[in-house]
């Protein structure tokens, strides 16, 4: 998938991009390798089925805590896959990787990696 599809190159290195920043804030802030840290992390889904199914993926393959959102009206309404990782430690390394298997996992349903965040 990683040399074929561009929207994956695209999100992928936007992703990336932020971890990048984010590793630093989070090492300002006094993050070592030993810090157990909550992962939360959303996606955009163009509809229910999508959502769904990337919500039940998650489900199968990790011990995360997932959610599916729906915010608008009938015809305006957008659909979102939010969730929390366990506690974990990260590393640059790990944090890079993961990030590539949750844009992989979206993709494949359909859905984009929005972004992640954590707090310490």
């Amino acid at each position: 998938m990683a040399d074929l599809d561009p929207r994956y190159q695209l999100i992928l290195g936007k992703q990336l991009a932020m971890n990048e920043q984010m590793w630093r804030t989070l090492q300002g802030h006094g993050l070592t390798e030993a810090t157990e840290l909550r992962l939360d992390f959303t996606y955009v889904a163009p509809d229910r089925a999508s959502a769904e199914s990337l919500k039940t993926v998650l489900e199968d393959q990790t011990d995360y805590d997932v959610i599916v959102r729906s915010a608008g009206g009938w015809l305006r309404r957008k659909w979102s896959v939010e969730g929390t990782t366990k506690p974990t430690t990260v590393t640059a390394e790990k944090l890079d990787n993961w990030v590539d298997w949750m844009v992989t996992a979206g993709l494949h349903q359909n859905c984009e990696l929005d972004g992640w965040g954590t707090q310490f």
